[in-house]
């Protein structure tokens, strides 16, 4: 046992760089109290082929790509779409639409701002047109740099900004891009600062908790328990929970630092192993850390053979589809089918596998693109925030007037090492949008 323990301090404590990540991207999630927290419902999909209801801007298809990129090469003045591949170098002024896309190029972060970069390109020349100019401006891994990328984006005269990546980040760029009257669509998580044309499209645990949670009453769940690190992240889901009508019956939080959490599991399990006296368990971590605790909750006979596992987007992860204790549990999230087109071409294209958060850079980078075609003013506030939505690889998506983002989720199982969807993500939203 000494060794089995030993592993899961290890787990825990990388746990600690995995918590601050978390909160450098969402931002200031804490608090007491939650009256402030947007509320992400999840009865406005509806599945459906109705065109009328359908988002008419979509590229998530073979079909759909190709037909984007004939419509650009027959446009007036045809041409490859323009990247200008120098970090800081200036668009070509007078022709088209003139987007700047902000990303870690250097620094701490490149590796994953050059992986956004390349799924950005792949975009671009899926369903860019001729007037179309991606811009990318290295915010060099630092507010300031992120700071400075977007003066420079506002001396460039950019018709729309997308990014940055981080929170801090996005803190600095935000005033510049108001002040301009230049609207962003930024990478981040952090709600607080959607607004004033800062539209925030990273993959929040509102939507996803709520999802989830409504999926699961549907289908008899109805007392449910949390287990939980102490968080912002936690403190977000365990709050969902709350106002989704979740009856929740016991919950327990846990110092991310916690080397050893053994007692902690046992004292809340308790005695009784025959009658837990709850019918769902929700874990809101991922990675390493959610495998530890799934098997100290194991050793504690709890898994899905005795309740049902509930965790997040967290759970977004293949690496973890392959542990056996996790079998059975289920998470919401965008449907995968559509993700695995762009990451097999990504993988054809760079030699490697892309993160997670490229999908986002790609999204944003073909809305942009399509929205270009538009005629005068393509990033209005009524064209951005289209009632419709619009389908991209992550599936279903609109931008709120409030500056958040709705998503067509699905719920997922994870079933013998691969996630498969057990309820279908909406393809329209039933209702006009807010």
């Amino acid at each position: 046992m000494t060794a089995v323990y030993a592993k899961i301090r290890k787990s825990f404590i990388a746990f600690l760089g995995a918590a601050a990540i978390s909160v450098m991207l969402s931002g200031c999630l804490t608090g007491s109290g939650y009256a402030g927290l947007p509320w992400f419902g999840s009865d406005t999909g509806v599945v459906t082929k109705d065109p009328e209801v359908l988002p008419d801007i979509a590229w998530q298809t073979n079909n759909q790509r190709q037909e984007l990129s004939a419509e650009a090469r027959n446009a007036e003045n045809s041409g490859r779409p323009s990247l200008q591949t120098i970090p800081g170098a200036a668009p070509v002024l007078g022709k088209g639409v003139t987007v700047a896309i902000l990303l870690p190029l250097t620094g701490k972060s490149a590796n994953m701002g050059q992986a956004m970069l390349k799924a950005a390109q792949m975009a671009l020349f899926d369903v860019g047109s001729a007037n179309f100019n991606l811009v990318p401006k290295d915010t060099q891994s630092t507010p300031s740099g992120a700071a400075a990328a977007a003066q420079q984006a506002v001396s460039e005269k950019a018709d729309l900004i997308l990014g940055p990546v981080f929170a801090d980040d996005l803190k600095m760029v935000k005033p510049i891009a108001t002040a301009a009257n230049i609207p962003v669509v930024s990478f981040t998580t952090d709600w607080t600062q959607a607004g004033s044309s800062v539209y925030v499209t990273g993959f929040m645990p509102f939507a996803q908790v709520s999802r989830v949670v409504q999926y699961a009453q549907s289908k008899g769940v109805e007392r449910f328990a949390v287990f939980a690190p102490q968080t912002p992240y936690a403190d977000v889901a365990l709050s969902t929970l709350q106002r989704a009508g979740a009856t929740i019956v016991k919950s327990a939080r846990y110092a991310p630092s916690q080397p050893d959490i053994s007692q902690t599991v046992e004292a809340f399990v308790g005695p009784d192993k025959a009658n837990l006296g709850f019918d769902a368990l929700v874990l809101p971590v991922g990675g390493e850390s959610l495998g530890a605790l799934v098997s100290v909750f194991d050793g504690a006979g709890v898994s899905n053979k005795t309740t049902r596992l509930i965790g997040t987007g967290l759970w977004d992860d293949e690496a973890l589809n392959r542990n056996p204790a996790l079998h059975g549990g289920w998470f919401a999230a965008p449907d995968p089918a559509l993700r695995r087109d762009f990451e097999r071409r990504y993988q054809e294209n760079y030699g490697e596998f892309p993160p997670r958060l490229t999908s986002l850079a790609y999204d944003s980078t073909a809305l942009a693109a399509v929205l270009a075609r538009s005629g005068d003013a393509p990033f209005s506030r009524e064209k951005m925030t289209n009632g419709r939505g619009f389908a991209g690889i992550d599936g279903l998506f609109r931008f709120r007037s409030d500056g958040l983002t709705d998503r067509g989720l699905a719920v997922l199982e994870i079933q013998q090492g691969k996630a498969r969807v057990i309820d279908p993500a909406p393809t329209a939203f039933a209702t006009a949008g807010m």
